[in-house]
């Protein structure tokens, strides 16, 4: 990989936390030198992406910083339609609502979401960035529906860095939650990532794409408080309306 590829790994690692050591930043590169990194790290810092905080690195104000482009934004006129059926299925479900897109290959955002005053619950803003890691509701629902080479990458890359209590315990065992998804058609994350988060997360299918391109669902704080069967059938209207919506963008 040239420096470039590096580049781009060590920025994306920083928008998903505020900052990482040296050491931290050589394990998400591995293998590269020390040498390799440190002249990485200083071309970064004089370019304005990156700013050395005491023992650690964090993103700058530059022109890729997380606060900069806005990938996958909707037009204004789009977000106006995808906005109205968030805001009716969080409506009729009592539940925050979310549209995420797949962004990368292995990484997804949230581009649209209706947050309910005083919920329990309620999604990121718009804009924010995730990886693909296999104990995410909503990354579940695009690894279920993407080449087994990228699920398998996903897996490899965050066993490393993930508690194994957010893992499945091996990559045999992850390609049969995904399969669960594929054949039930939604997927249910309870309390994997936080122990009283459950989202419910069904995809978005688009015409002329085999691969999941968006996905939609609900947050709850615990479980008692989303009845799937009640919720199921208003997220699946959703989806073919944001489905029909987004194909003609």
């Amino acid at each position: 990989m040239g420096q470039l590829g590096r580049a781009v790994q060590v920025l994306r690692f920083l928008q998903l936390q505020p900052e990482a050591s040296f050491g931290e930043l050589l394990k998400v590169l591995e293998p590269v030198s020390r040498t390799t990194l440190s002249a990485l790290l200083r071309e970064l810092i004089e370019l304005g992406e990156l700013e050395h905080h005491g023992r650690s690195y964090r993103l700058a104000d530059g022109m890729f910083s997380h606060r900069g482009l806005r990938f996958n934004q909707l037009p204004e006129g789009l977000r106006k339609r995808t906005q109205a059926v968030l805001a009716q299925t969080a409506s009729e479900t009592g539940h925050a609502c979310a549209l995420f897109a797949r962004v990368g290959q292995v990484t997804m955002k949230i581009v649209d979401q209706h947050n309910l005053g005083g919920a329990h619950w309620s999604f990121a803003p718009i804009g924010h960035e995730w990886p693909l890691v296999p104990f995410h509701g909503f990354a579940k629902v695009f690894l279920a529906h993407a080449d087994e080479a990228v699920m398998h990458s996903c897996y490899t890359r965050w066993s490393r860095f993930l508690r194994s209590d957010l893992l499945p315990p091996t990559l045999e065992a992850l390609a049969a939650q995904l399969a669960a998804i594929r054949e039930k058609g939604y997927a249910l994350e309870y309390r994997e990532e936080l122990k009283a988060i459950l989202r419910l997360v069904v995809p978005v299918w688009l015409p002329g794409y085999e691969n999941v391109q968006y996905a939609v669902g609900l947050v709850a704080r615990y479980v008692y408080l989303l009845e799937v069967d009640d919720c199921l059938p208003p997220l699946q209207r959703a989806a073919s309306a944001l489905g029909d919506t987004l194909s003609l963008r």
